[in-house]
C-alpha cells in the first residue's frame, strides 16, 4: 500500500528526473510558486480547488505519473483533513509538547524545503540574468544590443492585434510580455530590464530562438526593420515609441509601417485571419494557442477582455464556460458554455467549396 502523500510523489518524481523547479516552470508553464505549492501541499495559494486539480493533472503528466491515481490520492486526502475537527473534538485532551514526532518531522522537512527552493530559484534567476553574451551597435539614439538567447521564463505573454493604419498601446512589466500578428509572423515584445531611464526591450520573431534586444527612453523612436541584419525574416517594419518609462514597466506605441516588397505571404483574394475577442464575466483559468504557438496560459480577471488572432488555427481552452462571452469574425456574441464547465474551441482555417480564390473559418468538429 502506497502510504506517500500527493506533494511527496511529485516532488520525488522531479527530483528523480534531475529537474528543477524553475526547469518545470519552463517546460509546462506553470509558475514556480504553484510548483512549490503543489510539491508542499499548500493549496491555499490556489484561487480554486479547480485550478489546484488543474495544475497537478498537468504537472503528473509532464511528469509521467498516474494522473488518475494521484487525483484519487489528492481527494482522499482532501476528505481526511475535512474530517479533522471531529477528530479533534473527539480527541482525549492533550498538552501542546505530546505532538506526534512523526508530524514535527514532517512539518520541520517541509518547512526546509519551502527555504530551500526559494533560494535555489533565487540563485537560478540571478545566475540567469547576468550569463548573454552580448555584443552592441549604435543605432540613431538608441543602443541596439543582440543577444543569442531564448526568451526568458516566467513571462505571461498577452495575445494582441495591430490592425493597419492604427497605433496600440503595449504595456510591457517584468512579469509581462505581448505576442501581436505581423503579416502572419507571430512577434513577441517583453521587458528586461530598466537601467538609467532606459527600458531594455526584447523582440523575437517565431519560430526563430534568437531574441532582439534594443534600448529605448521615454519619447524615443525605434524602427525594428527587415534591413536589421539580425531581423532579416520581419516582413514589415514595426514603429515602436515609448511613452513612458518607469522603474520595472514601460509603455511602448506600436504601429507597422512599411511592408517589405516580395517577402509578406499573399493570402487569396478576401482572405481574412481568425479573430476571437472574449469577454470575461468571472475568473477563469484560459490556455490559446496561435498557430501552434503557446500565446497565454494562467488565470484572467472578471472584466478583462482578451483580442486573439490566428491565420489558420486557434485553440481556446476555458475552465468556466459560463464566464466568458465570445465574438468569432464578426459573429453574433455569446456564451462560451455551460457554467462550470471546461471548454475547448479549435477554429482553422480551410478552402471554400465554392470559390478556390477564397479560404473559410470553421471550427473543429462542426
Amino acid at each position: 500500500m502506497n502510504t506517500k502523500r500527493v506533494g511527496q510523489i511529485i516532488r520525488e518524481a522531479r527530483e528523480d528526473k534531475k529537474l528543477s523547479v524553475k526547469d518545470v516552470a519552463k517546460e509546462t508553464n506553470i509558475a514556480a510558486k504553484y510548483i512549490i505549492a503543489l510539491e508542499t501541499e499548500d493549496y491555499s495559494q490556489f484561487p480554486a480547488e479547480t485550478f489546484a486539480l488543474g495544475f497537478l493533472k498537468n504537472y503528473a503528466s509532464y511528469l509521467k505519473l498516474d494522473t488518475a491515481m494521484l487525483l484519487n490520492l489528492y481527494r482522499g486526502e482532501q476528505i481526511e483533513e475535512s474530517q479533522a475537527p471531529l477528530e479533534e473534538l473527539t480527541r482525549p485532551t492533550t498538552t501542546p509538547y505530546s505532538l506526534d514526532r512523526n508530524k514535527i518531522i514532517s512539518l520541520v522537512s517541509i518547512f526546509l524545503f519551502v527555504i530551500s527552493a526559494y533560494i535555489i530559484y533565487i540563485s537560478f534567476e540571478d545566475s540567469g540574468s547576468g550569463s548573454m553574451d552580448e555584443e552592441t551597435t549604435e543605432v540613431g539614439s538608441a543602443v541596439e544590443t543582440v543577444a543569442s538567447s531564448d526568451i526568458p521564463s516566467g513571462i505571461n505573454f498577452v495575445s494582441q492585434s495591430v490592425p493597419e493604419n492604427a497605433s496600440v498601446p503595449f504595456i510591457l512589466t517584468e512579469d509581462r510580455g505581448v505576442s501581436f500578428s505581423v503579416n502572419n509572423q507571430q512577434c513577441k515584445m517583453f521587458i528586461k530590464g530598466v537601467s538609467n531611464g532606459k527600458a531594455n526591450l526584447g523582440f523575437n520573431i517565431f519560430p526563430e530562438k534568437n531574441v532582439y534586444f534594443f534600448q529605448t527612453a521615454e519619447g524615443e523612436e525605434t524602427i525594428l526593420s527587415y534591413r536589421i541584419e539580425e531581423l532579416a525574416s520581419l516582413r514589415r517594419d514595426i514603429r515602436v515609441v515609448t511613452q513612458a518609462v518607469t522603474e520595472k514597466s514601460a509603455k511602448v506605441l506600436v504601429t507597422l509601417k512599411e511592408e517589405r516588397e516580395g517577402a509578406a505571404v499573399k493570402s487569396p483574394v478576401g482572405d481574412v485571419p481568425i479573430q476571437v475577442t472574449l469577454f470575461f464575466s468571472k475568473p477563469s483559468y484560459v490556455e490559446f494557442v496561435l498557430d501552434g504557438q503557446m500565446g497565454e496560459r494562467g488565470l484572467v480577471s472578471a472584466g478583462e477582455v482578451k483580442h486573439l488572432e490566428a491565420r489558420d488555427r486557434l485553440e481556446i481552452k476555458v475552465g468556466d464556460g459560463g464566464a466568458v462571452e465570445m465574438v468569432q469574425n464578426g459573429k453574433e456574441r455569446s456564451v462560451l458554455g455551460k457554467p462550470g464547465k471546461l471548454v475547448k474551441k479549435i477554429f482553422i482555417r480551410k478552402p471554400n467549396p465554392y470559390d478556390s480564390t477564397q479560404s473559410i473559418i470553421g471550427e473543429l468538429g462542426e
